[in-house]
């Protein structure tokens, strides 16, 4: 089986996921991770057998597609220069109202330098999209909620990255909680620095494009560690005159993100191979092109 050759940019939690689930691919090599210079020699024993570099030019082994595991942030500037390099790439871009922009402006250098991106290949946007389409498709008319986080709550992972970059925090989580059918509120766990910069922090977390439409509750503690969390919850449901529908996932948030973002580099370097070059959300690609096996039988068994 010929194996698609993989690069993972970032080392966090959706890395670490990515990193294990390609090793259960038989169809792909992790050939490196790319890591900030700072950062190139910490965690050396989860990494000691994989190569790790700090450009992925010095990589021996070159990759056909990236894996951008880095905050959503970052994405729209990497995605182009990792495009310009020849590089497929995919990403689990979360910021929903600026999806339709990043990918019109991705498909344009994608098509500029022969290559694929995959856009917001993660949960939520992600699989949860696919769902809400195929929930369409069965039903014409009705209403489609989504509700997240359950009782307890559950990690947003760009929300927490969001507030983990506020200058003054040590650490943090943010957690979604379900308020009401289709609505959400923030839990926003924070560990800072110093006192004296908590009120400037809580205000930076509640005007950021993240938390500005939910209710956002802030409370600073002394150790993260007790609210800590990598679990999600959500659940899609469409209500109609003929028929009801319901989907519900849980489990942990970036091993789920991580798992769709290697499916679709699968998909990418497909895309690539017949010439179909540009950037795709979930909802424009085959599902077959996700799925592992050599031939079309083996990759619909049990369909």
């Amino acid at each position: 089986m010929r194996k698609i050759n993989v690069a993972i940019i970032g080392w966090g939690n959706v890395g670490r996921g990515c990193k294990r689930a390609i090793t259960e691919c038989d169809d792909m090599r992790l050939v490196g991770v790319v890591r900030r210079p700072a950062s190139l020699y910490k965690n050396r024993e989860e990494l000691k057998d994989t190569t790790v570099v700090s450009d992925v030019s010095e990589l021996v082994n070159k990759p056909e597609v990236v894996l951008l595991c880095i905050p959503s942030r970052e994405v729209p500037e990497k995605t182009k220069l990792y495009q310009t390099m020849g590089y497929c790439t995919v990403d689990s871009y979360d910021e929903h109202e600026k999806i339709v922009a990043l990918k019109k402006s991705d498909d344009i250098s994608a098509k500029g330098t022969n290559t694929v991106s995959i856009v917001s290949a993660g949960w939520d946007p992600g699989t949860d999209s696919v769902v809400r389409a195929l929930m369409k498709m069965v039903s014409i008319t009705g209403r489609t909620t989504t509700t997240f986080g359950g009782e307890q709550g559950g990690r947003s992972m760009g929300h927490t990255a969001a507030v983990k970059a506020i200058p003054g925090v040590i650490d943090a989580v943010s957690l979604t909680l379900a308020n009401g059918r289709g609505a959400q509120k923030r839990r926003v766990y924070v560990q800072a620095d110093d006192p004296a910069h908590e009120q400037a922090i809580e205000m930076a977390i509640k005007k950021d494009a993240y938390f500005v439409n939910d209710p956002t509750e802030v409370l600073f503690v002394p150790d993260i560690n007790k609210y800590n969390t990598l679990h999600h919850e959500g659940e899609v449901e469409r209500t109609a005159q003929e028929v009801n529908q319901k989907y519900t996932v849980e489990g942990i948030n970036p091993e789920f993100t991580a798992n769709v973002m290697v499916a679709s580099a699968r998909a990418a370097v497909n895309a690539k191979a017949r010439g179909h070059y540009g950037a795709y959300t979930l909802l424009e690609l085959p599902l077959v092109d996700f799925l592992t096996g050599n031939t079309l039988e083996e990759k619909l068994e049990g369909y």
